[in-house]
C-alpha cells in the first residue's frame, strides 16, 4: 500500500495530473541561440482544467511588455491579422509555438505566452519565459602557412563561429552546396591544392533554429605563377627591343634627310667642273 501510495506521489510531482487539473506552460529549459536574418522556433506546450475554452493566445517580449502580457504590446496575438515577423506554428490544442523570422539582434530577449479562455478568471501566462540570444555567423580563415595569395601547399583552418553556446549545436560544411563528410566549427587543410579551390558553406543548428554562412578559397598553380612572371619579362623585353627599333629607324630618317641635299649640291658642282673642262677644249 505504502508503495502504490509513493507511485501516486511520484506521478503528480512529474506533472501527470497537473495537465488536466492546473494552469501550465512549458518553455525551453535552455537558452535559445539565434542567427541574426535566419528564424527561430520558442516550443511552447500549453494545459488548463477542463471545462475550459481557449478563446485567444498571445506572446510577448519582455523587452517592451513588462507585466505578464496582460496589456499590450504583443508580438503576437491570435485575434489579429497584422503580419509580422512573428508567426504561431503547432496543433493549436497543446503546443502552441512560436516562429520568428527574420531575427534582428534587437530581438533578443525573454518571451512569454499567455493564452485566454471563455471562462472570466480563467487566464494564464507561463512565468518564467523562454530567453533567445541573437548573434551572427561567422566563417573565419586563419592562415597556418604561407602568405599573401593561397597557393598549393599552404595550410589554413576554415573556422565556424557561433558566440552563443548550446550544448546541442550541430555544425555541416559543404563545398559547392555539395556536403561534406565532416563535422564541427573547425575545417582543416593541412596542404592546399587547386582541387580545394571553391565556395565553402557552414551550416550551424540545433533543434530551434539554423544558418549559414560562405566564404571562397582561390587557390593558385606556383607554376602558372612562375609561368607569369616570365610572361611578364618577355613582355617588357619586347617593349624595349620594339622602342629601340623605333628609335633607330626616326635616327637613320633624319640623317638620311640631312645628307640627301649635300649629295645633291656635290652633283651640282661636279657637272659645272665638266662643263668648263669641255669649254677650254673646244677652245
Amino acid at each position: 500500500m505504502k508503495t502504490l501510495h509513493l507511485v501516486l506521489i511520484l506521478l503528480v510531482l512529474s506533472g501527470v495530473f497537473t495537465q488536466d487539473s492546473k494552469w501550465v506552460v512549458k518553455y525551453p529549459d535552455k537558452l535559445i541561440c539565434a542567427v541574426r536574418g535566419f528564424s527561430v522556433s520558442i516550443k511552447c506546450s500549453y494545459y488548463y482544467p477542463q471545462g475550459h475554452q481557449v478563446i485567444q493566445k498571445l506572446w510577448c517580449s519582455m523587452n517592451s511588455n513588462t507585466y505578464k502580457c496582460e496589456a499590450p504590446p504583443h508580438v503576437y496575438d491570435s485575434s489579429s491579422n497584422t503580419k509580422s515577423d512573428f508567426k504561431f506554428t503547432g496543433d493549436d490544442k497543446s503546443d502552441y509555438t512560436l516562429l520568428i523570422h527574420n531575427v534582428q539582434l534587437s530581438y533578443s530577449g525573454e518571451y512569454r505566452f499567455r493564452f485566454i479562455t471563455n471562462v472570466s478568471y480563467g487566464k494564464w501566462t507561463g512565468d518564467p519565459g523562454a530567453s533567445i540570444q541573437v548573434t551572427d555567423l561567422k566563417v573565419s580563415l586563419i592562415r597556418l602557412s604561407g602568405n599573401g595569395t593561397l597557393k598549393q601547399g599552404d595550410s589554413l583552418n576554415l573556422t565556424c563561429d557561433v558566440s552563443c553556446t548550446n550544448t546541442s549545436s550541430q555544425f555541416v560544411w559543404s563545398k559547392n552546396i555539395q556536403s561534406l563528410y565532416t563535422s564541427g566549427p573547425i575545417l582543416h587543410f593541412p596542404a592546399l591544392t587547386l582541387r580545394d579551390s571553391g565556395n565553402y558553406t557552414c551550416t550551424w543548428g540545433t533543434g530551434e533554429t539554423s544558418g549559414s554562412e560562405t566564404i571562397s578559397l582561390h587557390v593558385e598553380d606556383k607554376i602558372l605563377e612562375g609561368s607569369e612572371s616570365s610572361n611578364s619579362w618577355i613582355f617588357w623585353m619586347v617593349v624595349v627591343v620594339t622602342a629601340g627599333l623605333i628609335l633607330f629607324v626616326v635616327i637613320f630618317s633624319r640623317r638620311h634627310v640631312h645628307t640627301e641635299p649635300l649629295m645633291e649640291d656635290d652633283s651640282d658642282i661636279y657637272t659645272t667642273v665638266q662643263f668648263k673642262a669641255l669649254l677650254l677644249e673646244t677652245l
